[in-house]
């Protein structure tokens, strides 16, 4: 089950045990989901927000422990979790984990992605670069609804230049509303030169159903995107 599809690095269900080091001893409990950049650990009385903590966990087929450092970002009390049919708990954000650390957490958090379609398409969209258009006025506006659109295919004047083939967002920037609106799309040229005049050439994905972007384009929305939005690095 994921948490959000706006995650850079969504989170996907998983139970593993895990020990808090505490001065008391080890104390056991377990994970209810994890991600790249954190886990959620399920506990009746969560900890205060933002008390660092150490604990370690065993990562299935390994025979060593993983110590693992972080701090606690946002806590689901006993209430709150009879309220909303959750575990009680405490989200952890990982950090200053060593490198060979950190490398088995990303492959073991790899692993658990490729049994998870949606979350293997929610990275896939975060690590598109973007690509933006803005469209200065109603002429051109006109222009890249009754051409370019229909065309599939937009020549975008940016000193980003990727490489063809290049996977993308192609955020289009309305010149009245300055609303947002992006569509997938793939670099199928690029031209090089000095800055002002570098750019590439997009195949647009435009989608099957256009009632949202038509409605962007008319003005009457407010922003979306057919992609999730940038999103800050997952919070655990």
């Amino acid at each position: 089950m994921l948490s959000s599809s706006e995650r850079k690095s969504p989170r996907v269900s998983v139970n593993l045990d895990v020990f808090i080091q505490t001065v008391d001893g080890d104390v056991p409990c377990q994970t209810r989901d994890a991600s790249y950049h954190g886990v959620f650990i399920v506990r009746r009385d969560p900890l205060p927000l933002r008390k660092l903590i150490r604990f370690r966990t065993r990562i299935p087929g390994s025979d060593e422990d993983l110590q693992m450092l972080g701090l606690v970002a946002h806590t689901v009390n006993a209430t709150e979790a009879s309220e909303h049919k959750r575990d009680p708990g405490m989200g952890i954000q990982l950090f200053s984990l060593g490198r060979q650390t950190r490398q088995r957490w990303r492959e073991y958090v790899d692993s658990l992605y490729q049994d998870h379609p949606e979350a293997s398409h929610s990275i896939d969209l975060s690590a598109r670069p973007t690509v933006q258009v803005r469209i200065p006025n109603s002429a051109i506006l006109r222009k890249f609804r009754s051409v370019d659109l229909p065309g599939g295919s937009i020549f975008v004047e940016t000193p980003d230049v990727h490489d063809v083939g290049t996977k993308v967002d192609c955020v289009i920037v309305h010149p009245l509303t300055e609303m947002k609106f992006a569509i997938p799309a793939r670099v199928t040229e690029k031209k090089g030169g000095s800055a002002d005049q570098r750019g590439v050439r997009l195949d647009l994905d435009v989608p099957e159903d256009t009632t949202k972007l038509e409605a962007f384009l008319d003005g009457r929305v407010p922003s979306h995107s057919t992609a999730p939005p940038p999103a800050p690095d997952d919070e655990a």
